[in-house]
């Protein structure tokens, strides 16, 4: 079941390339997603919240975030994360941000 998003405005999503890291700030911290881009493709590899703050729907937001930010800018993710993966399967309207998924779809 998705969870609800705790913020009903979209996730700001800043792209940090030195430290390889999509961010959003939350109360006291931040939320983050690590990735490598690889072929034109953002390949998630790792999802963090504040672990004070888990359990609220900060990561569905990160996610969600996350996928706006990529289709924003015409890339595409390979979420290795295993959080994020779970996300997208939840969220059939992200297909078309996924890498791989046009070639799948014939």
């Amino acid at each position: 079941m998705p969870t609800q998003m705790t913020n009903p405005t979209p996730p700001t999503i800043r792209d940090e390339p030195e430290n390889n890291r999509l961010v959003m700030d939350v109360p006291g911290g931040q939320a983050f997603a690590t990735y490598r881009r690889i072929d034109g493709s953002l390949v998630i590899s790792y999802t963090e919240v504040p672990a004070a703050l888990r359990g609220r729907g900060l990561g569905s937001e990160l996610a969600l975030g996350v996928f706006d930010f990529a289709r924003s800018r015409g890339e595409k993710i390979v979420p290795a994360c295993s959080f994020l993966a779970n996300w997208a399967s939840l969220h059939p309207e992200y297909r078309d941000v996924l890498a791989g998924s046009a070639e799948a779809a014939r």
